[in-house]
C-alpha cells in the first residue's frame, strides 16, 4: 500500500517519455515503445523542460523532426509526473 502513495519517481521529460510512452501505428511509422535515441537531438529541448533556470524554450527548425512528438511528451510527463497548469503557445 505504501508504494502505491509513494510519489512518482524523479525523471525528465525524456526519461520519461522512454518508460512511459507507446507511439500506435496509425500515428508513427514505427510503432511501439518511445525511444529518444531513435532522434537524439531532440533530448536537450526535452530536457531543458525539467531545467528551473530556463523560462523560454525556442525551437527552430525544419518540417517533421518531431516537434509535435516532443509536445506530447512534456504534455504526458506533466500528466503523469507533476499534475500542474500548463499552457502551449505554438507561434
Amino acid at each position: 500500500m505504501m508504494r502505491r502513495m509513494a510519489p512518482p519517481p524523479r525523471l525528465t521529460v525524456n526519461e520519461w517519455a522512454d518508460q512511459e510512452r507507446r507511439l500506435s501505428p496509425e500515428a508513427s511509422a514505427e510503432a511501439g515503445w518511445w525511444n529518444t535515441n531513435r532522434a537524439a537531438y531532440q533530448r536537450g529541448i526535452m530536457d531543458a523542460v525539467n531545467d528551473p533556470a530556463i523560462e523560454n524554450i525556442v525551437v527552430m527548425s525544419g518540417a517533421q523532426i518531431g516537434k509535435t512528438e516532443i509536445l506530447l511528451n512534456i504534455l504526458g510527463y506533466y500528466i503523469a509526473q507533476d499534475p500542474s497548469p500548463i499552457q502551449f503557445a505554438l507561434v
